[in-house]
């Protein structure tokens, strides 16, 4: 053993040595997890992840108010990583048809215009993205055929196809403008037994940890090309998109019994279905029978809470590790680390089980803390908020663009480095956030296999391993399982289409939500009413919601 220690110290001091004078500009790295509510979900804190405490939170500043602007994977992906609202892109659900995810339409034009392609381009930074990009990607075809999967199938309410409806279009050769480094998941995510982008070519894995755990093959590979620009000389951009917590969650073995005994979050909005004019994801229709969860399905909850928790183990690990090599290296003083999802994650409040894509805290809250040069340390800053299309224009500032390199990219989201240095900012009270329900996924259509001549086995896992809010004793292959009972709730429909204004500024917390299909509306004082058990919108005359109306009409 201590030879190996010997041999491990000797081989870091070599490369620091052999080391060339190296690029002024800070390291970046981007850690984006999966489906993880911020702290009003109790996903991550000093407790359940104490590495992401030491080593960021402490080290670091933590935004209270930090929002994704749609609260579903790959819209909000797309938004990330262009730094612009999905009604700019194209890209409004996980479908590849007129949803955009990964589509032609995406692929010849927004995504060009990443954040690695002008932190190449403009500021000379090598670039590396590992694990999940975006729903669709992989499945196309190398010669530009688009094919129909059944993960292609939905199509986005209210949004045209042109042309693009049930398909899917990036193959697994295509490598996004701007990246030096490629190992891009095939599909949504998951934790083993997949297809991975290597640089273009197609490597597939199957379920041995040590080989082909998800997590932990982000976190090796993005170490591996850390150490090769370090001893380069050459600033570094690492994205490291782990699969957790998004279900199914499967954890380590090392950590599968971290979270036993543990039970969901009893939030005062747990379980409460609501009868106050707001839409039906909460009301009228909810579980079918809109009685709220029974004691079987609160005890599914429960259990995927705990593999979340068990999931997240790993990516604490991974955090460890990029910080202690950064630090024997030399590099962990000038490089910023930002650690976010894509959205957040409702377990049973307003008695909806599981899943986002809902206008409530829950959902459209994420983590953002953030340590690097500069940054404040051990500060929780609640002055103002952040969005995730702010991410990619303070990557940016991080690399040292200046303020009209910065414009002339044409973010939508602002740089909020200066909110993190000094905890204050100037910037508008109000922003947006939306989301676009999916036509075919309002579940008995699937349940009753009468898609169109698309059958699906009831019995058996569907695409990703969910059937459209069916869970049963397939669901889980790794400890914990599920033993009971097989239940289904209505995770999303083409109702399920809003736009909310959110207004946050000093002793104000204000959010109004139009359901663009159905017309409910829903409005909350987040200052006295944080678990949204208020609708203020059935107080509201008709020229008050006009007024919001307008104001999303113009935010749009």
């Amino acid at each position: 053993m201590l030879k190996l220690v010997l041999l491990l110290s000797c081989c870091l001091d070599a490369i620091i040595a052999a080391r060339p004078t190296r690029n002024p500009n800070p390291n970046i790295i981007l850690i984006l997890t999966d489906d993880q509510s911020d702290a009003f979900m109790r996903d991550y804190d000093a407790v359940h992840q104490p590495l992401l405490s030491k080593h960021i939170t402490e080290r670091g500043a933590t935004i209270k108010n930090s929002f994704t602007t749609t609260a579903v994977c790959c819209p909000s992906r797309s938004s990330i990583y262009t730094g612009k609202y999905i009604s700019s892109l194209g890209v409004h659900n996980n479908s590849a048809g007129s949803g955009g995810c990964a589509s032609l339409e995406w692929q010849n034009g927004p995504e060009k215009n990443n954040i690695a392609h002008f932190l190449s381009s403009m500021m000379g930074y090598k670039t590396s993205f590992a694990g999940k990009y975006l729903n669709n990607y992989g499945f196309g075809s190398k010669n530009g055929t688009a094919f129909s999967y059944p993960q292609c199938l939905n199509a986005t309410a209210n949004m045209e196809s042109v042309g693009m409806e049930n398909t899917c279009a990036s193959p697994v050769e295509h490598i996004p403008q701007g990246w030096d480094n490629w190992q891009g998941l095939v599909g949504n995510s998951v934790y083993y037994n997949y297809t991975l982008s290597n640089n273009g070519i197609a490597e597939v894995h199957g379920d041995d940890y040590h080989a082909d755990y998800l997590t932990d093959l982000v976190k090796n590979r993005s170490l591996t090309f850390m150490k090769d620009m370090i001893a380069s000389g050459s600033p570094f951009f690492v994205t490291a998109s782990v699969p957790a917590a998004h279900e199914n969650a499967d954890a380590a073995p090392q950590h599968q019994g971290y979270a036993d005994g543990l039970v969901a979050p009893r939030t005062p909005n747990y379980n409460r279905v609501m009868d106050d004019g707001r839409h039906w994801m909460a009301g009228e229709g909810l579980n079918v029978d809109g009685k709220g969860m029974n004691e079987s399905v609160a005890s599914f909850v429960d259990l995927l809470y705990r593999r979340r928790l068990n999931a997240l183990q790993s990516v604490d690990d991974l955090i460890d590790e990029f910080a202690t090599t950064l630090e024997d290296l030399g590099e962990l003083d000038n490089t910023f680390i930002i650690y976010t999802s894509d959205n957040g994650y409702h377990l049973g409040q307003f008695g909806i089980p599981i899943d986002k894509r809902q206008a409530y805290e829950s959902d459209v809250r994420v983590p953002l803390i953030v340590k690097g040069p500069g940054i404040q340390q051990n500060v929780t800053i609640d002055a103002s908020y952040a969005l995730n299309i702010d991410l990619a224009p303070t990557i940016m500032a991080m690399a040292g663009a200046t303020e009209d390199q910065i414009a002339s990219i044409g973010f939508e989201g602002k740089p909020i480095l200066g909110l993190l240095q000094t905890g204050t900012t100037e910037r508008e009270s109000e922003f947006m956030f939306e989301y676009n329900g999916e036509a075919w996924d309002g579940c008995a259509s699937y349940l009753a296999n009468d898609i169109g001549g698309v059958y699906f086995d009831t019995d058996k896992k569907f695409a990703d391993g969910v059937q459209c809010g069916l869970r049963g004793a397939w669901s889980y292959s790794t400890p914990p399982v599920w033993e009971g009972e097989t239940w289904s709730s209505v995770q999303d429909n083409v109702n399920n289409t809003y736009t909310c204004l959110r207004r946050i500024e000093a002793g104000d917390d204000f959010q109004f939500c139009a359901f663009t299909l159905t017309g409910e509306a829903e409005a909350y004082d987040l200052v006295k009413d944080p678990y949204q058990l208020n609708n203020l919108a059935n107080d509201m005359s008709d020229d008050e919601k006009s007024t919001y109306y307008a104001k999303i009409k113009a935010l749009r």
